[in-house]
């Protein structure tokens, strides 16, 4: 594949190398090839914030394990931002900011930094990418032209652990904006999306509207959902989190749909 030699020229030139890695697919591969280009050169760092799932957390911990790269994990409170707990609309671009500073403060003088952006991400709605340029943070994923689709092709190729793993998005879009954030609130969206993903769903989203719980699923599981008796385990997994009422999204997940609402 001509991206993969030509990320692997482009990380030859960027060394040494922080990558920005949350676990997810694309910073995974992007750590990958790092580490295998620049050796001792590259080192991933992952920020430990309480809107970011632990099961994500976890892999990212385990998988710079197995693969041996050097990993430094920060933790983030989210309480040093003004009002980011308000969900404000800017939220990405305040919370990407601070995590971005938090990695450059934390790596030695001289170092770059990386992180697993790719192509489509430019075409979407992703309001922390003006963080990214403003920090000066590289994506050589976009640089080489990788589009998801190709991240996750080469991921099988190299026998990546979860290549085909749906995206995440950090808690803190499960919820509207303006909305006073606890952890108590954060968890209870964590619990209820981790326990409905081991119902067999693979992707879901639980959005967080006070005592309501609003499901969505994408469509292809979406009637599966709506069965009778799988209704009432989602409803028993929802009110064991600690939310009152449960409602289905009839138009299914939606990236980005508390943000249009």
């Amino acid at each position: 594949m001509i991206h993969y030699q030509r990320l692997k020229a482009i990380l030859t030139r960027s060394t040494p190398l922080a990558v920005a890695f949350s676990g997810g697919v694309d910073s995974t591969l992007l750590l990958k090839v790092a580490h295998d280009t620049l050796g001792d050169r590259c080192c991933a760092i992952t920020i430990d914030a309480p809107y970011h799932f632990r099961q994500e957390q976890d892999d990212a911990t385990r998988f710079a394990r197995q693969i041996g790269v050097r990993h430094l994990i920060i933790p983030f409170a989210p309480a040093s931002v003004p009002d980011l707990l308000n969900n404000p609309p800017e939220r990405c671009y305040l919370c990407k900011q601070a995590l971005l500073k938090d990695c450059f403060v934390a790596l030695p003088p001289h170092w770059n930094l990386a992180d697993g952006s790719t192509c489509d991400d430019q075409k979407a709605h992703r309001p922390g990418s003006r963080a990214l340029a403003e920090l000066g943070v590289r994506s050589p994923l976009t640089e080489a032209g990788f589009s998801k689709q190709d991240v996750r092709l080469l991921s099988r190729q190299l026998e990546l652990p979860d290549w085909d793993r749906p995206a995440q998005s950090c808690l803190l879009t499960r919820f509207p904006h303006h909305t006073d954030i606890t952890p108590r609130a954060l968890q209870q969206v964590e619990q209820a999306e981790t326990a409905i993903k081991g119902l067999g769903f693979r992707v879901v989203r639980v959005r967080s509207l006070g005592t309501m719980a609003r499901l969505e699923f994408e469509k292809g599981e979406l009637a599966q959902a709506k069965l009778p008796g799988v209704c009432d385990q989602l409803e028993a997994i929802c009110r064991n989190a600690g939310f009152t009422e449960v409602s289905l999204d009839p138009a299914g997940y939606r990236s980005g749909s508390m943000d249009q609402n």
